[in-house]
């Protein structure tokens, strides 16, 4: 991959600089640069470049990848890398401001219509009674070892939950029919980086053609996990007006996502959430303290919390 992008050997790093996935940090032409592998074949990786490049266009930020004498993205055995230009800025802090900044970039997003056929689609889950069963042991696992007061009270609740999925959950949202629109479904506050107050998105490369209510679903629960200058807890109840107002700046809802809105949240909630409660122990995140509080409040979540009026 280095020799590709031509980084002399003496410039190569020797750690990624994301705990969770290969994220070089180069120079190229000059310039501060970094190298990520992303997901899916070679003509999805074009597929998100173009929409990025798209995005910009109707001026909303977004990284897009860098013009190269050499192909990028690329595919490089059975892998595909991009590379980025590193983006000058703040992480974010939480402010009101930054909030506010971060709810009006998603519906930025969600506004522009981007069709693109090779783009990645969004794929329904197909469970069955052995990954239930799965989902639940990894829960008594990790809170068993991490948070046994929480353990009781949070199984009493996902473990109905997690059994009825495929047969309540699931069909109401993925059988509505709800409007689509290229996402990134991973808009958290450490894929953005705020240069002159106004965040970029940064780590696009999970885009894909999805149900948008998902994606907002998937903000309000999961966007200050991994940002080490969030709150070690969700949006509260004013924050998430605060970003949901600034959001339907620039998209309106349909009756349909209103209705099952609720619902959204539970499918991110059982979808998202619980992978994220489990997965956190491979990474040793539960002994973090910060990431812990985070956890413990997704867990126990009143999904209430985020009404959509």
């Amino acid at each position: 991959m280095f020799e590709h992008f031509a980084i002399a050997k003496g410039d190569r790093p020797n750690e990624s600089c994301y705990l969770y996935a290969p994220v070089f940090p180069i120079r190229t032409g000059g310039m501060k640069a970094v190298i990520k592998r992303t997901t899916g074949p070679a003509t999805a990786a074009a597929a998100i470049s173009r929409w990025l490049h798209a995005l910009v266009a109707q001026d909303v930020q977004a990284v897009t990848p860098l013009s190269l004498s050499m192909e990028n993205p690329a595919e490089i055995g059975d892998r595909v890398w991009v590379a980025y230009p590193w983006v000058e800025g703040r992480p974010y802090e939480g402010s009101t401001a930054e909030i506010t900044a971060a709810g009006d970039l998603l519906g930025r997003i969600h506004a522009a219509q981007v069709p693109d056929e090779d783009m990645p689609r969004f794929r329904w889950p197909d469970h069955d009674a052995a990954s239930v069963e799965e989902d639940v042991t990894g829960l008594q696992r990790v809170l068993g070892k991490y948070a046994p007061e929480l353990l009781e009270v949070v199984l009493s609740r996902m473990s109905p939950w997690l059994a009825s999925f495929m047969t309540e959950t699931l069909p109401l949202v993925r059988d509505a029919d709800l409007p689509r629109a290229v996402v990134s479904m991973d808009f958290k506050a450490n894929n953005l980086v705020y240069a002159e107050d106004r965040p970029v998105l940064i780590d696009p490369d999970n885009a894909e053609y999805a149900p948008r209510l998902l994606d907002l679903a998937l903000s309000a629960l999961l966007f200050h996990y991994e940002s080490a200058g969030s709150p070690p807890r969700l949006f509260t109840s004013s924050e998430w007006a605060v970003f949901l107002a600034a959001y339907r700046r620039h998209v309106e809802l349909t009756d349909d996502e209103i209705a099952l809105w609720p619902t959204a949240l539970r499918y991110m909630l059982l979808e998202w959430g619980t992978w994220t409660i489990i997965d956190a122990a491979e990474w040793d995140d539960w002994d973090d303290p910060h990431k812990q509080a985070f956890l413990i409040d997704l867990a126990t979540v009143d999904l209430a919390r985020f009404p959509l009026e």
